[in-house]
């Protein structure tokens, strides 16, 4: 199976993206855009944060922040939400 390439995924400015897009939800809502989480050879959907951080930290994950005129794709670690949520940011 191939594995996600960095290639037009961003990964700087996640605290804006946190709050307004993955955060924005209750954690046991669905999100508008789900995560995508890679794990072994398997690519997986989650619909909500809780179902995201049962995953273990490296987990990768991708969700997208949809805009008017484009969307920009995110890639980010289990861990980094996770820290991000801990911190009540």
């Amino acid at each position: 199976m191939a594995k996600a390439t960095e290639k037009g995924f961003r990964k700087d400015n996640l605290k804006p993206f946190f709050n307004q897009v993955a955060l924005s939800v209750l954690p046991d809502k669905r999100q508008d855009t789900p995560f995508i989480v890679q794990t072994e050879n398997k690519v997986k959907k989650c619909d909500t944060l809780k179902e995201l951080l049962d995953y273990p930290d490296d987990t990768e994950v991708l969700q997208t922040w949809p805009g008017s005129k484009r969307s920009d794709v995110f890639t980010f670690s289990v861990k980094a939400i996770r820290e991000h949520v801990n911190k009540g940011e």
